[in-house]
């Protein structure tokens, strides 16, 4: 996504090793971790006062758009990280991946690009992340999609490539017999609904954990939702206590109230 928002400047960052093999390593005394697992660059750049030297960096604009999902689950995924607004957004551009944001700079593999590609390295190097079971894996992996088609038709109607009469009924219309590039949001929430029942992991989640990155990515494309008519899961009670309990979750009230460890929060980018 290319936006010109400025932000505020960032340093380099790396990784650390995550919870789940820091548990692994006490649970066997001497055993070595695997290798290349988040480990520091032999020359890690200096770091900002107060980040640990081998955090990840994500560099986004301060809106609320593809970036906060990113931030969700590294919030969640207990990892440590930092966050960047774009200080030159013309001046950086070029040197990403795929010249648009988010990116995520990793010590070992440089600079990542694409939200969902991004999202999937969480889901890799935190496998809570991405889901304990095979069944939560194929689960996230489903919503990280779902939650992109919302996104996907959003950002039509806020680009003008969806106007007028079709531009209301993305929140009115609840044909579902139509094409699926035609659906509204009714539409996308019905299936949701029945998928998170199908599921069978609780009434007010999807996985096991709940907190997987597809989990991640719908909540956010669930909120810019929420932004524009706060009363848009009325009639879905599952989807309403899972967005509920989520927002809830101290990780996800500080990305909600400050972008956690964004230089700021994330603004309203659909409206």
């Amino acid at each position: 996504m290319e936006l010109p928002t400025p932000g505020a400047p960032g340093e380099h960052a790396s990784l650390r090793v995550p919870l789940w093999l820091h548990r692994r390593s006490a649970a066997r005394p001497g055993a070595p971790l695997a290798s290349g697992v988040w480990a520091a660059a032999s020359e890690a750049p200096p770091r900002a006062a107060g980040v640990a030297q081998q955090a990840v960096k994500l560099t986004y604009f301060g809106l609320w758009a593809k970036g906060p999902s990113v931030a969700l689950a590294l919030e969640h995924s207990g990892l440590d990280w930092e966050g960047a607004f774009p200080d030159d957004w013309s001046g950086m551009k070029e040197t990403t991946p795929f010249f648009e944001l988010p990116v995520l700079e990793v010590p070992e593999l440089g600079m990542v690009g694409h939200e969902l590609a991004i999202l999937n390295l969480v889901g890799r190097r935190v496998p809570e992340m991405a889901g304990v079971s095979e069944k939560d894996f194929a689960i996230s992996q489903q919503l990280l999609n779902q939650g992109e088609d919302i996104y996907q038709k959003l950002s039509k109607i806020k680009t003008g490539l969806i106007t007028g009469e079709e531009a209301a009924g993305f929140w009115t219309d609840e044909n579902a017999k139509t094409h699926n590039r035609n659906y509204g949001i009714k539409v996308f929430l019905r299936l949701l609904e029945s998928f998170m029942s199908k599921c069978a992991s609780g009434d007010d989640r999807f996985t096991s954990s709940g907190n997987t990155v597809g989990e991640c990515k719908l909540f956010a494309s669930l909120h810019s939702c929420k932004l524009i008519r706060d009363d848009v899961l009325e009639g879905y009670p599952g989807l309403a206590r899972f967005y509920a309990r989520f927002a809830a979750e101290p990780a996800t009230q500080a990305v909600l109230a400050d972008g956690a460890k964004m230089p700021g929060p994330f603004a309203q980018y659909f409206k």
